[in-house]
């Protein structure tokens, strides 16, 4: 029985190419080999057993069900070749038009013998007549020698047909990690396996004869990459395949931290928060060998990693950070290689371990929290996304006013963080303790509701939901032990309306479903859920007007800042509801047809950062991100004209406030919302972006509104937040304890 066994795929093969590598085979010096053909185009058999016979082969043909690609070609001769010589402790592989060098099977022999796990040569290039091209393919394509895991997920250096490998890293290998099409090829995944086990040496001089020709499946050349418009995409795309890999070493070779010491260099493509750093790194080692094309690559995969973190962290508040980086994973697994990294059974009898349906539950809508009734009196739990102060917007600040004004009632208000960890608890309470600093402090705690964690409860608590998932929270608490099963629900949009149709559009909308007492944001919202049939919103519901201290913007005296005028874009990328490309296209729209340029108009966003942006006229928009709450007004007062969009029927807080502060303020009408109905220089414009356009040229050639304009009338709106508090406070029965806990 022979100790090695030689594999090659064979596709539509040109005959006399195939003769060629077969004589080449069989003139080894090492002799003692048999040879397992993959017919993987289901009809060369009789070609093959001709040309084998004829040189005296030991030899076996296989045949798959299925016309076969060389990856899965490979695969299948590997698994058939284990089968068919279960003592053979070498395999090589080889292509069907190259030509081996007398040695070849001997030298990688040796190499194994000397302990290495995979061996592996140069190859010289040559033409269709196998006339010479060039003398080294490493040389031909700048390949790197170094061998290791993050090396070789840049740029693969192994090729195929020059490998001999050990029964190890063969049994290792098998099956081959499940790709859509033909991302990476059999010989990187066993160079990777190989790196794992042992030792990837090279051989550096040529052992094969690489025939260049018109039909190879891989061919030699430079790979450099050039300019493309879609740059990131194809970085991604290269990261994706390569933390794909990465991670699937990982699950064949066990968890990264307690598996073998050589799966270390794979942990900057599996931490949940990375930098780059590792990779910055990896780019520096390669610059200073001379491997500029690689450490190009190796930036990017950092570019990506980045990416990835920052992605992910901006849309943790909706769904949980780990869902976030599943998202942007899966994202970018459809890019490369389309599917996700899974285990895939080592033996046809391994069962696969069933996923726990836990697993697939929203954690937005189930708490950990265990309620402990030891309080010695009711307390008003206000349930919150965030309580880290730079992860507060308008709704959550909002909603922060009315826990804060209950403590005027003598009523302890407890804020608890569902969704995000609080940073630091200090720093959020000294933030809430600031916004009513004559408020008694006692009456106020917090509560890390992001993790397991005991609660303390009496049980005559009530609660308050802000979103639609703290309702579910909310509903599951109220049933845990306390008196009450109903809750309070601030309403500050419909938010059904964030959502495609599909699992979070309809629970958002069951949400409205549940027992509770409504708190609307506005009497616009309430209007809009009537019209919509929910009983709920009649004119007895508690409806809330804007929570914004008119006065204190109408007060600000405005900054003359003379030219170039100011137009100020509450920009806010990823939220969809603030339409941001559709701002930008009719801020672009408007400079063009005004003919305005860099001396005329000055044009910065507010809300989330993001990149500049170039507009008509050599006119930049610049982001300033989220501002200071220190450094807002005076934004406001050398702003001229504000642009804020708003898809949805609750008004945001921006144009209001702006127009409270002498801008001139353009926003869009939704339904019954018509903000220009509080001011003549408002401007609620259509959805088109010649109507927004139009819009802000009004608003542009708009005298400054009068100091008498700025003091906006919003009772339409609603009641005043304490009156609302007043009768929450009442409706949940918490009132009558007002004087004695205040003492």
């Amino acid at each position: 029985m022979p100790q090695t066994v030689i594999v090659m795929a064979v596709f539509r093969p040109e005959a006399s190419y195939l003769a060629e590598q077969i004589s080449s085979i069989a003139a080894q010096t090492h002799d003692d080999f048999a040879v397992v053909f993959a017919d993987a185009d289901r009809s060369s058999s009789d070609l093959i057993d001709d040309l084998a016979g004829e040189n005296g082969l030991n030899f076996h043909i296989v045949v798959g069900e299925d016309r076969l690609d060389a990856v899965r070609a490979f695969e299948f001769g590997l698994k058939r070749a284990l089968e068919l010589f279960p003592e053979a402790r070498h395999f090589a592989l080889a292509d069907q038009d190259d030509i081996w060098c007398a040695d070849r099977l001997q030298t990688g022999i040796k190499g194994l013998q000397d302990g290495a796990a995979l061996v592996h040569s140069d190859a010289r290039m040559v033409d269709a007549m196998g006339h010479p091209l060039h003398k080294s393919v490493f040389g031909f394509e700048r390949r790197d020698r170094d061998s290791r895991l993050r090396n070789l997920l840049v740029r693969n250096s192994v090729t195929g047909m020059t490998v001999t490998m050990t029964r190890e890293v063969v049994e290792n290998a098998l099956p081959f990690p499940p790709q859509n099409g033909v991302h990476f090829y059999h010989d990187l995944w066993l160079a990777l396996v190989a790196r794992v086990l042992g030792d990837v040496r090279l051989i550096r001089r040529p052992l094969v004869d690489y025939r260049q020709h018109g039909n190879n499946a891989v061919g030699a050349g430079h790979r450099a990459a050039g300019r493309t418009k879609f740059r990131l995409r194809t970085w991604a795309g290269r990261y994706a395949l390569a933390s794909y890999l990465a991670r699937q070493l990982v699950l064949r070779f066990g968890n990264v931290e307690t598996a073998l010491p050589k799966l270390e260099p794979l942990k900057p493509y599996l931490a949940p928060r990375s930098t780059g750093l590792a990779f910055v790194a990896d780019a520096a080692r390669m610059v200073l060998r001379g491997r500029v094309s690689q450490a190009a690559v190796s930036l990017s995969y950092a570019v990506v990693a980045l990416g990835r973190t920052v992605w992910a962290a901006k849309r943790a508040a909706n769904v949980g950070y780990d869902q976030a980086l599943g998202q942007f994973d899966n994202r970018l697994y459809d890019l490369a290689p389309g599917v996700p990294p899974r285990p895939v059974a080592m033996k046809p009898t391994q069962i696969e371990t069933p996923r726990d349906w836990t697993s697939y539950l929203d954690p937005r809508c189930h708490t950990d929290l265990r309620p402990v009734f030891s309080a010695p009196c009711p307390s008003l739990n206000i349930l919150l996304p965030s309580l880290n102060p730079n992860e507060m917007f308008a709704g959550i600040l909002t909603a922060v006013d009315m826990g804060l004004e209950a403590t005027r009632h003598g009523v302890p208000v407890r804020f608890i963080a569902t969704d995000l960890p609080v940073a630091n608890a200090q720093h959020s309470r000294a933030f809430l303790l600031d916004r009513a600093p004559d408020l008694p402090p006692q009456l106020l705690s917090i509560v890390d509701g992001s993790q397991p964690a005991d609660l303390p409860a009496h049980r005559g608590d009530r609660f308050v939901a802000t979103a639609w998932w703290t309702a579910c929270c909310a509903r599951d608490l109220c049933v845990a032990g306390y008196m009450h099963d109903t809750f309070a629900y601030l309403i500050q949009d419909f938010e059904p309306g964030f959502y495609a149709w599909g699992q979070e559009h309809g629970m958002a909308t069951a949400s409205y479903d549940l027992n509770f007492t409504p708190i609307f944001n506005t009497s616009y919202l309430r209007r809009y859920f009537a019209g919509m049939g929910y009983g709920f919103a009649d004119d007895s519901a508690m409806t809330l007007r804007p929570a914004i201290h008119v006065p204190r913007y109408a007060g600000l005296a405005r900054v003359a800042t003379g030219s170039p005028r100011q137009l100020a874009l509450y920009g806010r990328p990823e939220v969809s509801r603030n339409m941001f490309p559709l701002a930008v296209e009719s801020i672009a729209k408007f400079i063009a047809t005004a003919g305005l340029g860099p001396k005329d108009i000055k044009v910065v966003s507010a809300g989330m950062k993001h990149s500049d942006i170039s507009l008509p006229n050599g006119v930049r928009l610049h982001s300033l991100g989220k501002l200071p709450l220190q450094d807002y007004p005076r934004f406001l007062c050398e702003s001229d004209v504000g642009l804020a969009l708003m898809y949805s029927p609750h008004p945001s807080h921006l144009p209001i406030e702006m127009a409270a502060a002498g801008v001139k303020t353009v926003t869009n009408a939704f339904t019954q919302k018509d903000l220009s109905s509080l001011g003549p220089h408002i401007w609620s414009t259509g959805l088109l972006p010649d109507q927004i356009a139009m819009g802000i040229r009004s608003a542009w050639d708009a005298p400054s509104p009068r100091l008498t304009d700025r003091s906006l009338d919003l009772s339409p709106m609603g009641d005043d937040l304490s009156d609302v508090v007043a009768d929450m406070v009442q409706a949940l029965g918490l009132g009558k304890r007002s004087t004695e806990i205040a003492a």
